[in-house]
């Protein structure tokens, strides 16, 4: 442990403190079955703590191979639980599992500004609330915005929900920091049964899955093979070949959701949260023992 590293302990402004200060009192309610996402995790403190703070899934993003490489070997050393991806933010957004919380502590100002706003853009759309901690920084034009008006421009869709400002006072390493977040103006995490899917046809479907049963032999393979082969239902017929590839990709979609969770919201109308697309994300997510979901309102 370097003199600094000896500093900081106990700091307001470093590792546990500025996570105590600046991320906590933004995590409300149950997180049980929460999504933890920390762009720029470092050797991985705040997975750590977000486990700790029984968030389900914990996943960091470092783009740093070499502290990539130390963050793998400290987490299977100390046999900790959680996900971390050599990965760049703005190269992975597509495809990154929902979060309900997306963490970015002093790292978003090293994304590039031609990146920045097509990132803040599509998170609106993969997270329910965004947490920024920035520090002052000189004003950069090829890096985003450290400043807090230009944080705020950045995220003027978003709804702010609160504001921590700390300034630097005489302790060792002290800095002036800021975390805001931000509630994303679509995506929201609701009670499982408050929609209304409307599809029984995949009823025991997954259960038969889990129980061994020959894909080409459930229930609702049946079903869907008497309904696609009518010509009088409203449904395009489909072949054999149509017929067969649906199955399987309901089979990849039920395993990738069970060992990665949706990569997509479902949509749901907001009005009478009648689900209008993601049935089969639906019935999955409720097949797996949850009691609530993420959906992009529209």
């Amino acid at each position: 442990m370097t003199e600094r590293d000896k500093q900081e302990i106990g700091s307001k402004y470093w590792n546990k403190g500025k996570w105590d200060n600046f991320v906590v009192p933004f995590l409300k309610g149950d997180l049980t079955e929460q999504t933890f996402i920390d762009v720029g995790c470092n050797l991985g403190l705040f997975l750590r703590l977000a486990r700790e703070k029984r968030f389900e899934k914990v996943i960091g993003l470092e783009s740093d191979m070499q502290t990539y490489n130390k963050a793998i070997m400290l987490r299977d050393n100390k046999n900790y639980d959680y996900d971390i991806m050599n990965l760049k933010a703005e190269e992975c957004i597509d495809f990154i599992p929902l979060a309900d919380i997306t963490l970015l502590a002093n790292s978003h100002y090293y994304i590039g500004i031609d990146h920045w706003q097509k990132y803040v853009d599509k998170l609106q759309y993969k997270t329910c609330y965004c947490i920024i901690i920035t520090a002052e920084k000189k004003p950069n034009s090829k890096q985003a915005p450290s400043d807090i008006d230009g944080i705020k421009h950045s995220f003027k869709n978003w709804k702010e929900i609160g504001m921590i400002d700390m300034p630097k006072d005489n302790t060792p390493h002290s800095r002036h920091l800021t975390s805001i977040c931000f509630k994303s103006p679509s995506m929201e995490r609701v009670p499982i049964n408050s929609l209304d899917n409307g599809n029984a046809q995949q009823k025991d479907f997954l259960k038969q899955l889990d129980k061994g049963i020959d894909l080409f032999n459930t229930d609702y393979y049946r079903r869907l093979k008497d309904y696609r082969k009518k010509t009088t239902s409203k449904q395009k017929v489909w072949d054999d070949d149509e017929l067969t590839k649906y199955m399987y990709d309901r089979v990849k979609l039920y395993r990738d959701i069970r060992n990665y969770d949706m990569t997509s919201a479902i949509e749901v109308r907001a009005k009478d949260n009648r689900i209008i697309d993601g049935n089969h994300r639906h019935n999955i997510i409720r097949h797996l023992g949850k009691t609530s979901i993420i959906v992009k309102k529209v």
